[in-house]
């Protein structure tokens, strides 16, 4: 790394988060759903790093409400840069995964649309192979049944 870019990273890091080394803050998302998707991009002179956290999912484990929190996440991924995508539809999965343990006759086909989302993000974002895109589509439709946003992936 060069000299004085660790110091930047740090700065940036910090500035994003609105904390000094030391001073604890608080959040009100589950421990279990927080986590960062970052991108890096550098230039002969000059490093941007940029940092999205989705918002959280629901803690709640009605199947109303978690499948209100996944539609909504489905929704926002759609909106933002495939690099981050797969940020929203893991939590989205989360949701409707813990709505269909919680109540498994109240939650139909959450448990499968959970497995479509986890699949969709194991999927490169380039190079995709054939059978990866049809995955794509195949996973995207389906998902879009569900949620009842028809043509919102396609």
């Amino acid at each position: 790394m060069l000299p004085g870019v660790a110091s930047l990273l740090a700065a940036l890091l910090l500035a994003s988060c609105g904390s000094s080394p030391g001073t604890p803050t608080t959040t009100n998302r589950p421990a279990a759903s927080t986590s960062t998707i970052s991108s890096t991009s550098t230039s002969a002179s000059t490093t941007t790093t940029s940092t999205t956290v989705p918002p959280a999912t629901t803690t709640t484990t009605s199947p109303a409400a978690a499948l209100a929190a996944a539609k909504e996440q489905w929704q926002q991924g759609a909106a933002a840069i495939s690099a981050v995508q797969s940020g929203y539809w893991t939590r989205a999965a989360a949701d409707l995964s813990g709505a269909a343990a919680a109540d498994p006759s109240g939650t139909p086909g959450y448990t499968a649309a959970a497995a479509e989302l986890d699949q969709l993000t194991t999927v490169p974002e380039t190079s995709q192979t054939a059978t990866q895109m049809a995955e794509v589509t195949q996973d995207t439709s389906s998902l879009n049944t569900f949620f009842g946003t028809p043509g919102l992936y396609s």
